[in-house]
């Protein structure tokens, strides 16, 4: 199944229904089919599972956020559990990781845990019922990557939108922790927005990455050193890390130069790079 048509696929599919709900964020629907099982709320997608391979990232922005993965976290903390595909894409037998998430619906918690949380293998998991916007400011612990992928069916809490949470988000950063933020794009000056608040409080080390396929861009905000020194050595990485992955990155050099403010000499402006080329 490609990944440009598993949304439509899925949707279209001979599916047996697990479980059906409805909860404080809208109608949970459960599905199945031989290959998938795939989390809907009011019917969007929210988590894909491949059964014979639960730690591939099967959703175009899961496959983005795996970029994370160059920064070698080993404390994570996301906001938005759907159906654990994160977890499973970052819980690794090597080395140590501890996970942090912050769930606001205790039905996709349920569902969580009966349907998907045995597909993968994680030191420390703390699975909290909160609401992100209440923990961030009061979190007194530091993270090296802070993930955000935080839907209720389309809609995004309005935290997202304001730039006095981002700040806490960098507080609760390790000195060179990274903040992956998933934003549905409903308009261009939206992500204007976003883009110049987070510049402003990330010292403008910022890279957008448009997902293929959908309204989405996943937003990565550097509180210290960006993933490479130069494109080519940031290439050669997303090489290496691809050959590692069941889904690799669908991500090009010219890709990234096409949606991020360039130098005349072609780096990465937002990423404030030293050219050594």
């Amino acid at each position: 199944m490609l990944m440009s048509n598993i949304l439509e696929q899925l949707k279209s599919a001979d599916a047996e229904l697990l479980f059906n709900c409805p909860s404080k964020v809208g109608q949970l629907s459960l599905r199945q089919t031989e290959q998938y099982r795939f989390l809907e709320v009011d019917g969007f997608m929210q988590s894909v599972m491949d059964l014979q391979q639960p730690t591939k990232a099967c959703l175009p922005h899961a496959q983005v956020i795996n970029l994370a993965q160059l920064a070698k976290p080993e404390s994570i903390l996301m906001a938005g559990l759907g159906g654990g595909d994160l977890l499973r894409q970052f819980a690794s037998p090597k080395g140590t990781k501890q996970f942090t998430c912050c769930e606001i619906c205790p039905d996709i918690i349920e569902v969580y845990q009966k349907y998907f949380d045995s597909h993968y293998c994680v030191n420390e998991l703390q699975l909290l019922q909160e609401d992100i916007n209440d923990f961030i400011p009061q979190c007194q612990r530091q993270f090296d990557l802070i993930i955000l992928d935080v839907f209720a069916g389309a809609q995004q809490p309005e935290c997202l939108q304001q730039e006095s949470f981002f700040q806490e988000c960098l507080r609760c950063l390790s000195d060179d922790g990274l903040l992956v933020t998933n934003i549905k794009v409903g308009q261009q000056q939206q992500l204007l927005q976003l883009a110049l608040s987070l510049r402003r409080v990330f010292d403008k080390k910022v890279l957008m990455v448009p997902v293929q396929h959908c309204d989405n861009v996943i937003v990565f905000a550097f509180k210290g050193r960006p993933f490479a020194e130069s494109n080519a050595a940031f290439a050669s990485q997303l090489g290496e890390l691809n050959s590692t992955l069941l889904s690799p990155v669908p991500l090009t050099l010219g890709e990234l130069q096409a949606c991020n403010v360039q130098r005349e000499g072609g780096e990465l402006e937002l990423w404030h790079i030293k050219n050594k080329n």
